[in-house]
């Protein structure tokens, strides 16, 4: 048995990472062709690879889940074509058991591809915050989308960031200890310089002790110091969408009370999502096998495969309606990670069941 264990496990593992480059590369050059022209306005053909090697954590994020499910699949595929299915079940190797053998390399495999993601995703997504080419151009923070923050005993708005060190169209408003607004600050736009920010083209308004009394806001100097604890790290970290951070970013922005460019609840759900993908992993296994269960001798595995893939594809699909859902705040968090997997886990015990009852009727 730890023969059997061990072939299953070096065949997963060779299939998986042949899959994981495949699908790099080939989404990787579609996604750089689609965004060649900015990628060549403000750099070199080398530029192309740098953007590659930036957005592969990202592209590797949204499909290393159904990399794990190609690789399930393909390797049952060379066991069926190498009548190796065959002899696993005249040895007595039933579905269940497996199940059990692929479990180990999977769940590794799983969680192996959420520790990559978690220290190799948010860096690579600053540094095409920074670029401000593709999807990450700098100008995402707008007047339509403005990034609030919360610092210290102020709130913070802005409505521009023209540079990855730069914001622009700045409110900034500092309240007393009771949470009252004692005074409003604008400014056309802050500069990271030497460790600290400045303030440019600034209007101060004072509101404490007003009580309805009419005032003008006065205009400041062209430049002034901006005491605050944001970094431009920090600030792309605020900017970016919930599910390109680390998991030490959602769980933080997901507690009451802290910044974020999206509600907590947003944060919530991408750091359970990510946190539960071991899970969908497993739930996917338990639908691959029994699927793939053709003994026959004209059986090759590609009518399997075709049927592995769209179960595949429609777990993704669903998972990712309600992903969609809940980011939004359509529907409970919970529920939306917890349905898809019972609804998978549950087919997938059926289809266990079913093909375990056929073979050993077979057999009789």
């Amino acid at each position: 048995m730890f023969k059997i264990a061990t072939y299953l496990t070096r065949s997963y593992i060779s299939v998986w990472l042949g899959c994981v480059f495949g699908f790099l590369v080939l989404i990787g050059l579609l996604d750089s062709l689609a965004n060649g022209g900015d990628i060549l306005a403000n750099g070199t053909f080398v530029d192309t690879f740098r953007y590659m090697m930036y957005r592969a954590p990202v592209i590797f994020d949204r499909i290393f889940v159904f990399t794990l499910v190609v690789a399930m699949l393909l390797v049952y595929v060379r066991l069926i074509r190498n009548h190796e299915l065959v002899a696993l079940l005249g040895f007595g190797i039933s579905v269940p058991r497996q199940i059990g053998l692929l479990l180990p390399v999977v769940l590794a495999a799983s969680i192996l591809s959420i520790t990559v993601i978690n220290y190799t995703m948010p860096p690579a997504v600053r540094a095409l915050q920074a670029w401000g080419i593709g999807e990450y151009k700098i100008k995402n923070v707008t007047e339509r989308n403005p990034l609030w923050m919360e610092d210290g005993n102020r709130i913070v708005r802005a409505a521009s960031r023209p540079g990855f060190n730069e914001l622009g169209r700045l409110q900034i408003f500092s309240r007393d200890a009771d949470g009252a607004v004692e005074e409003a600050i604008w400014a056309d736009r802050a500069r990271f310089t030497n460790g600290e920010w400045s303030l440019y083209g600034i209007e101060v308004l004072p509101i404490a002790g007003a009580e309805g009394e009419a005032r003008k806001a006065d205009t400041l100097p062209d430049e002034m110091a901006w005491d605050t604890k944001q970094t431009p790290a920090s600030i792309a970290r605020l900017a970016a969408e919930p599910r390109d951070l680390a998991l030490n970013d959602m769980r933080n922005f997901r507690e009451k009370g802290n910044s974020g460019s999206r509600p907590s609840f947003a944060y919530g759900f991408w750091y359970l999502h990510r946190l539960t993908r071991p899970i969908a992993a497993i739930v996917l296994l338990l639908c691959a096998v029994p699927i793939m269960q053709r003994t026959g001798r004209q059986d090759n595995g590609d009518r399997a495969l075709i049927i592995g893939l769209a179960t595949g594809f429609i777990f993704l699909i669903i998972d990712g309606a309600m992903a969609t859902f809940a980011a939004s705040g359509g529907t409970g968090v919970l529920w939306a990670i917890s349905f898809p997997l019972a609804l998978f886990a549950i087919i997938g015990l059926f289809l266990s069941l079913r093909t375990e009852s056929l073979i050993r009727r077979a057999r009789t």
